[in-house]
């Protein structure tokens, strides 16, 4: 969370940065559009707004009975309802009429609005031209939309301004203009023609309905009347009228015959398990033959029989004749007994089989009699459900009729009682302003200043994204990943604020310093106090003891290698330290120029077979700095510095007691392979980037190139830093600090002895 925070607040520095280093463009698109802003509030024409307040009600008026209204609007519809009301308002039928109550083609709003505007000039030109034409005998169609009427509608809608009263029915209808009378007028004038041409259109709605309702009415009085001549036909061929009261009898009737034909089913039933059990039944075991008269009579005539014959039997023996006949006669009667006995179960079964042949056509009967019946009252059923169906379209014919001819009758009342219901009201009528409402001089100036300001810091922040330069060290870090020695602010960049004398960056005769001389010829300036910065930090670049020999490259040229060469060297010196300076740009040296010595003899001549170095450095104006001059230019640089020789140099300088430091001046790294030659055989190699002129590409492949060419790199010089690109902490130090010495206030020992 506190990572993120910094990381926050870090990016929010940034950003404040950057804005302080374009400054200028932020100050200038703000100054720009305030003034234009206010240049154009204060000489545009005054423009004067007012407002007319109207009601207007979701009920219209009534021009039906209540049956008819529909139900509650939904919360869409009530919506939609107010939506179409505004856009009534500014339509241009409601805005034609407004022109017309205003005569705006006799008004002198709108002829200077003609001369201003030649559009309108030319329409009107169109229309005195059609009244011409029009005005001829010959027979003309009038145009159904009035197009000389386009430009006053137009005018009317370009100063109409709708708002609703929020949570109310109220609408506020404003306009404006620049003659504050007229727009009093103009706004009283759109609410009188909403009004109007809202009842006009009542009006015709009622006046469209009552036709609807005159030519309903006879079409359905027509309906009537054949609907009523259909049913009496229907009634009379049917027969309903004659029988209307033989429905329920027929029904009765089919009612009996369905019990009857029931209860005859029931007797075949019964008959048929009667016969079942009559011919399963012996014939002795009936009960027809057991109850017969003559069957008991020969059943006891047998018993008797039986009787005599044992009795006989037993007292006189079989073989005499008396037990014979008793015999014969027991005989006898048996046999007349079955004869009797089947005769009679004879009759029983025929009998139960003649029953059952009549139960059955009984039934038959019956049933033919109920289909019949029953056809007959499903066809009157049939025919009585038509003629309900046929005398309920009737009536509700008769009922439609009855309701139209009621509501025909209110819509006439309605009529005669005339605008006594009229949704739209007219509240608060306009009066001519007063102020005015239109240039808003203050909040106008305050949008142009916000806008500038909005304006400057997009354009700041674009431009900085568009830079792709190295300025600050925290772009050398992010690019490159490599630690800055120092910063160098850029010679006079604050001479915007104060002369370069007061920087302490000119000579005692006035004129102004050679950059790579600051350090020598003024001490006391910001430029010297980095490098004398710059110089700490070399000392501490190389672990348990300084560096003795330093190389110093740049990306490419202009970016002030030289110069960082002679100003670390002299701020070395001014250490107490001997230091000999090699110019080692064996293609443009440029030392031997600034320090004013001879180049005829140098680095060339050694590489070349020459031994005597001491004879090669020559002396400088700058205490304990020597020069050892680059020499006439040869024409194979990269090889006189690849050889031997070059490296049997640089051990004697390395070994030689008389200087503490030996630094070298090489040529840009990504123009030739010569920094690379020549940074290998040293302790350690110094990049100058000067800030906002090397580009991060620039930067990052000087570094890979000298990492390629396994060069000890100790770090980065940052050159020619605006005051803006530095960072809070070390501008006050060395604009504030420093300056501060210079006026007279001791600066404290460290500061001088870095």
């Amino acid at each position: 969370m506190n990572d993120d925070k910094k990381q926050q607040e870090f990016h929010l520095r940034d950003y404040w940065q950057v804005l302080v280093r374009r400054r200028w463009i932020v100050v200038t698109c703000v100054v720009v559009t305030t003034v234009a802003a206010a240049v154009s509030s204060y000489l545009a024409t005054p423009i004067y707004r007012a407002t007319a307040r109207i009601s207007i009600e979701r009920q219209g008026v009534r021009i039906v009975r209540q049956t008819l209204t529909s139900a509650e609007p939904s919360w869409i519809d009530y919506q939609n309802f107010y939506n179409t009301q505004y856009q009534y308002i500014s339509s241009n039928a409601v805005l034609q009429i407004a022109a017309e109550k205003l005569d705006l083609e006799n008004r002198d709003v709108m002829a200077r609005d003609r001369e201003e505007n030649p559009l309108i000039a030319k329409l009107s030109e169109i229309k005195k031209r059609a009244l011409a034409v029009i005005s001829t005998p010959a027979p003309q169609i009038e145009p159904v939309d009035d197009e000389h009427m386009r430009p006053f509608i137009e005018f009317l809608r370009g100063g109409l301004e709708v708002e609703p009263v929020r949570d109310s029915h109220l609408v506020d209808i404003s306009f404006v203009s620049p003659d504050p009378r007229f727009a009093a007028e103009a706004a009283n004038a759109i609410c009188d023609a909403y009004k109007d041409f809202t009842l006009n259109e009542k009006l015709e709605i009622a006046q469209a309905s009552q036709e609807f309702f005159a030519g309903r009415i006879k079409k359905l009085k027509d309906d009537v009347h054949e609907l009523e001549k259909n049913l009496e036909d229907f009634a009379r061929q049917k027969g309903i009228v004659a029988q209307a009261g033989g429905k329920d009898i027929s029904m009765e009737e089919l009612v009996d015959l369905r019990q009857k034909y029931t209860e005859a089913k029931a007797l075949v039933k019964e008959k048929e398990a009667s016969l079942e059990r009559v011919l399963k039944t012996p014939a002795a075991s009936l009960t027809e033959v057991r109850r017969n008269a003559t069957i008991q009579n020969l059943q006891n005539e047998i018993n008797r029989l039986e009787g005599d014959y044992q009795e006989a039997l037993a007292t006189k023996g079989s073989a005499l004749p008396e037990v014979r006949q008793i015999k014969a006669q027991l005989d006898v009667a048996l046999k007349s007994l079955e004869e009797q006995t089947l005769a009679i179960a004879a009759r029983v079964r025929d009998a139960a089989r003649a029953d059952l042949r009549a139960a059955k056509s009984h039934e038959q009967g019956l049933a033919n009699l109920f289909n019949t019946a029953k056809e007959r009252v499903q066809d009157l059923q049939q025919a009585i459900a038509e003629y309900e169906t046929l005398r309920a379209q009737t009536e509700h014919k008769r009922q439609a009729l009855n309701d139209l001819l009621t509501r025909l009758n209110d819509m006439d009342i309605s009529a005669s009682l005339g605008d006594t219901a009229h949704n739209v009201r007219v509240i608060d009528r306009a009066f001519m302003p007063r102020s005015i409402y239109k240039p808003k001089k203050r909040l106008n100036v305050a949008l142009g200043f916000l806008f500038g300001l909005f304006l400057g810091v997009g354009a700041a922040i674009l431009l900085e994204y568009i830079d792709n330069t190295l300025k600050t060290p925290d772009d050398v870090r992010n690019v490159l990943g490599v630690s800055v020695l120092g910063l160098v602010p850029a010679y006079g960049s604050r001479g915007k604020t104060r002369s370069r004398q007061a920087q302490g960056e000119e000579g005692a005769d006035g004129a102004p310093t050679d950059p790579a001389l600051v350090t020598a010829r003024a001490p006391m300036s910001p430029i010297a106090e980095s490098y004398r910065e710059l110089r700490t930090a070399l000392l501490l670049a190389v672990a348990g003891h300084p560096p003795r020999d330093i190389g110093v490259t740049s990306c490419q040229p202009s970016e002030g290698k030289t110069t960082t060469a002679i100003n670390l060297a002299t701020a070395l010196a001014q250490l107490g330290k001997r230091v000999l300076l090699v110019d080692a740009d064996l293609r443009r040296p440029r030392c031997h120029q600034v320090l004013d010595v001879t180049a005829s003899r140098g680095v060339s001549h050694y590489l070349t077979g020459h031994d005597d170095i001491e004879s090669l450095v020559q002396t400088t104006g700058i205490e304990r700095v020597s020069l050892l001059p680059a020499g006439p230019i040869p024409p194979n640089p990269a090889e006189l510095l690849d050889s031997t020789r070059f490296a049997q140099l640089v051990e004697a300088l390395r070994g030689r007691d008389a200087y503490d430091h030996v630094i070298f001046d090489t040529p840009p790294v990504l123009s030739v392979v010569d920094p690379l030659l020549v940074g290998r055989k040293l302790e350690g190699m110094v990049l100058v980037i000067r800030s906002a002129f090397t580009s991060r590409e620039a930067g990052r492949l000087g570094k890979e190139k000298l990492d390629t060419g396994r060069v000890n790199l100790l770090g980065i010089v940052l050159n020619a830093v605006e005051t803006d690109h530095v960072p809070y902490q070390y501008r006050y130090y060395r604009y504030g600090y420093s300056e501060d010495s210079r006026r007279g206030r001791k600066k404290p020992a460290t500061a001088g002895k870095s």
